[in-house]
């Protein structure tokens, strides 16, 4: 017999779709992760859509593996977006209560959220999603949910994330091309900050770095609520290319190279750093010979200047005093010695590579490889806020007023631990 509410959670990204199809067990709270799968496509560079036709095979391929494995149909799909064209910042708003009895009700919040909401952004670009992060009431502040409480003024901080709408606009087209609707649609990195980073971590100061193919993301959380991100075109997938050049080989052959012998920090078993790798020439008729240590040579100088970049966004976000921990997440987190290369370019003392918790799901192991940490996140996000169960006013196929998303979103997600709940 089927189970309901098959959903779907697609990471689209660097130069390739990740997704994976889950059950939510209503008794325990957790995903039971059914399949998942990773396909290579062309049609996509950097989060944005540049052959539709490419990338509607893609999915309709993807999703089409995804009901294959599950035995049944989707029952929601959703979309976590990456990229530069992401663009966050922090609002504020104001709502006078005037009536006599001063109950807060839904609608104030509804209306102070929208207040919040009002910012200037670029003519060519549209507001994805809108997060409170905390609420005052007669200027007390440390309210999560002031529904139902009494006050003259209600005031709310919101996180708003905004994107390019020509490339919004592309993404529904590939994916409509092929008959799918998209139910959802959500900022990668947030969802990974609400489900990688612990609650004490958030509390503390963290940030949090997902290192894609062809992207980087690093949000920091400060008080228990995420208060930066940013997003780079410029991921490890560079260093597959590196090794190709460096070593006159294949980019398929460099990037196995990679994945098989790759190390970022030096060993301390100098032994091990002189074994020879075997390594085919461009035409594949010659095999020729190289010590390890020379990826080492090749890849360190490449994740240190990505580090570097990472460490000039966060003084650019002046929360770097207030940073007790690094997490590293992502397909290229799984590059040995990346902690502790991290923790040297960073300044942070404490480093770790981190993924969501077995807490949280079931899965097999082969779907808690970093290659699925965001897509994962994001059918956790969508769990959690019960968006299977809401009228679909939040779909990326429709434009729809912030309004109308904060009266049918704000109630769950105000109880979120990322954002003061």
């Amino acid at each position: 017999m089927a189970k309901e509410n098959l959903i779907a959670g697609l990471d689209i990204g660097s130069g390739k779709i990740t997704a994976v199809s889950a059950f939510l067990d209503q008794e325990t709270g957790k995903l039971e992760v059914v399949s998942g799968i990773s396909v290579h496509c062309s049609g996509l560079k950097n989060g944005i859509v540049t052959d539709i036709k490419q990338v509607s095979v893609a999915v309709a391929n993807v999703v089409n593996k995804l009901e294959e494995e599950a035995q049944q149909d989707l029952g929601g799909l959703y979309i976590a977006l990456r990229g530069e064209h992401l663009k966050s910042e922090v609002g504020h708003g104001t709502y006078n209560i005037s009536r006599a009895d001063k109950e807060i009700t839904a609608d104030d919040i509804e209306r102070v959220i929208s207040n919040a909401s009002s910012i200037s952004i670029k003519s060519d670009h549209e507001i994805i999603s809108v997060i409170p992060q905390g609420f005052s009431i007669d200027r007390q502040r440390g309210i999560t949910n002031p529904e139902g409480m009494d006050g003259s003024s209600l005031e709310v901080d919101v996180y708003i994330t905004t994107g390019l709408s020509s490339a919004l606009n592309n993404l529904r087209k590939s994916i409509n091309k092929v008959g799918y609707r998209i139910d959802g649609s959500f900022y990668g990195l947030m969802c990974l900050c609400e489900n990688v980073l612990l609650k004490e971590e958030k509390e503390l100061g963290a940030v949090l770095i997902d290192l894609g193919g062809e992207t980087t993301s690093i949000g920091i959380c400060v008080d228990g609520v995420l208060q930066y991100s940013k997003e780079f075109d410029f991921g490890c997938d560079l260093i597959t290319g590196d090794i190709a050049n460096a070593l006159h080989t294949p980019k398929k052959s460099a990037a196995k190279i990679k994945e098989q012998y790759g190390l970022c920090f030096p060993k301390y078993n100098e032994d091990e750093n002189e074994e020879e790798i075997k390594v085919p020439s461009l035409d594949g008729r010659v095999v020729n010979s190289f010590k390890k240590n020379i990826l080492l040579d090749v890849i360190q100088p490449r994740m240190q200047d990505l580090f570097e970049m990472v460490r000039e966004a966060i003084i650019e976000s002046e929360l770097s005093d207030f940073i007790s921990v690094g997490i590293l997440t992502g397909g290229g987190s799984a590059m040995p010695g990346i902690e502790s290369l991290a923790s040297q370019v960073l300044g942070v003392k404490e480093i770790r590579c981190s993924g969501v918790s077995r807490d949280l799901i079931e899965a097999k192991e082969e779907f808690l490889d970093p290659t699925y940490t965001t897509a994962l996140s994001l059918l956790l996000y969508v769990s959690k806020r019960d968006v299977l169960e809401q009228k679909k006013d939040t779909e990326i196929t429709s434009k729809s007023p912030i309004v109308r998303w904060c009266k049918n979103a704000f109630k769950t997600i105000l109880n979120s631990e990322i954002f003061g709940g």
